[in-house]
């Protein structure tokens, strides 16, 4: 079925570049833009670990409730085509919270620690395609968009002032575990977790943009037949800590959705404000493991990941 929804989608967008009206027609020659953007970024990561299949051993959040970016982007149209690049890169302030848990008994979450979290480094870059056609007769005037999008998201997290709570015995010194908030957990001060994370995506999909006067509107729906994604969580120790490696691969799991509406404050330059949202479901995959950078073994245990993004951006594109 996805098979089949692929190369349909693959049809529609070639049988319209020979079919529709482009969106200026009497206009042949070649025109550039470029925009400055900032960008407000609220993401959530899960990292996951299972010892099987429907046992969860360790779950870490990483609540960016504030990322701030700066970037730049710049795209070519020739008639209705149009083709575009753009890069932002993460300002390194403080932005949320990790919350690492544990279950070191099924069922009983035994340990559980705070970290605030600092970005050490972040980019996201794109590249893309996009055709603007009036389909048969379209009066209202929405141009029809078919977009394909190759997007690739990398971060870099530092968590730091690792507070946690423990119930198991390598902490308690116990003869049994109990929950990290019970009478005999123990507070303790931990070294932290880096993470590192890159999500590869190639998006396709549809948009709908409409024109009045100096103002411009539009909103589209992604989907991504494939995702890469791959993390490492360095839990920190007195020494060089310990490595854990995670892979998955996503088909048609992550989507994305966007608006966006600009105003045009003369030929040359214009304001846009934007703000989509993307998110992938809980995807499993292999789990690595190491006590350095360098050298992994596959493991027998289960990674997983998910993610929800939000992110809103101010531009100003100017016409070149």
């Amino acid at each position: 079925m996805k098979k089949i929804f692929l190369a349909a989608f693959i049809f529609f967008v070639f049988s319209s570049f020979l079919t529709a009206q482009t969106a200026e027609p009497s206009k042949q020659k070649i025109s550039f833009y470029l925009e400055l953007n900032s960008s407000y970024k609220n993401q959530i990561f899960r990292d996951y670990l299972f010892d099987s299949p429907n046992v969860l051993n360790s779950r870490l959040d990483w609540d960016a409730d504030y990322l701030f970016s700066l970037g730049l982007t710049g795209g070519m149209k020739i008639k209705g085509l149009e083709l575009f690049v753009s890069t932002d890169f993460t300002l390194p302030f403080e932005c949320g919270h990790m919350y690492d848990s544990d279950w070191r008994t099924p069922g009983m979450k035994t340990n559980f620690s705070i970290s605030d979290l600092y970005p050490a480094f972040g980019n996201d870059s794109l590249i893309g395609i996009k055709y603007h056609f009036l389909p048969g007769k379209n009066q209202a005037g929405f141009f029809i968009v078919p977009t394909l999008i190759i997007s690739n998201s990398y971060i870099s997290y530092n968590a730091k002032n690792t507070i946690g709570w423990c119930g198991d015995v390598k902490h308690t010194g116990l003869t049994q575990n109990y929950p990290w908030d019970s009478e005999y957990a123990t507070k303790w001060r931990k070294y932290g977790i880096d993470l590192t994370n890159n999500i590869t995506s190639v998006f396709c999909g549809l948009e709908l943009s409409k024109k009045i006067r100096a103002f411009e509107a539009a909103g589209g729906v992604l989907v991504s037949p494939y995702t890469y994604i791959f993390s490492i969580d360095h839990h920190l120790n007195s020494g060089e800590g310990k490595y854990y490696l995670m892979i998955q691969e996503a088909f048609f799991s992550v989507l994305e959705l966007y608006l966006s509406t600009g105003y045009s404050i003369n030929k040359k330059n214009q304001i846009i404000l934007s703000a989509q949202y993307s998110f992938c479901p809980r995807i499993d995959g292999e789990m690595y493991f190491g006590y350095n950078a360098t050298n992994y073994e596959l493991t027998i245990d289960i990674s997983g990941f998910s993610f929800n993004k939000f992110t809103t951006t101010l531009s100003w594109r100017i016409s070149l």
